[in-house]
């Protein structure tokens, strides 16, 4: 079985499931030589060169792509502190509600 074939079939499978081989295949990295890490990055290299000859992908201008990250980073940020202050609002809401329970 080729690589094009493995990632067509990896592509289909369930979110978890990609997570989870994505996961073993970052961790199989660890135990490449620093040439077989090399000779990795320069057939990516060579896959994305000949995609973007092919035009095959859209190109995305840096500016974008940092005026993007910037505002995931934002959303998170925003995200993580409603979360942990909702739950800091319920645990403080059940303590009280408990200590109200044993008086």
């Amino acid at each position: 079985m080729d690589t094009a074939t493995i990632e067509r079939e990896a592509l289909h499978l369930p979110v978890s499931e990609r997570a989870k081989l994505a996961h073993k295949l970052l961790l199989s990295l660890d135990d490449m030589s620093e040439s077989e890490v090399e000779a990795a990055w320069f057939y990516e290299v060579e896959r994305r060169a000949r995609e973007i000859d092919q035009g095959l992908v859209r190109l995305i201008p840096a500016e974008e792509v940092s005026r993007k990250a910037r505002d995931l980073l934002r959303w998170v940020t925003i995200f993580t502190r409603a979360l942990k202050l909702n739950t800091l609002k319920q645990s403080r809401s059940r303590s009280s509600h408990d200590s109200r329970r044993f008086t």
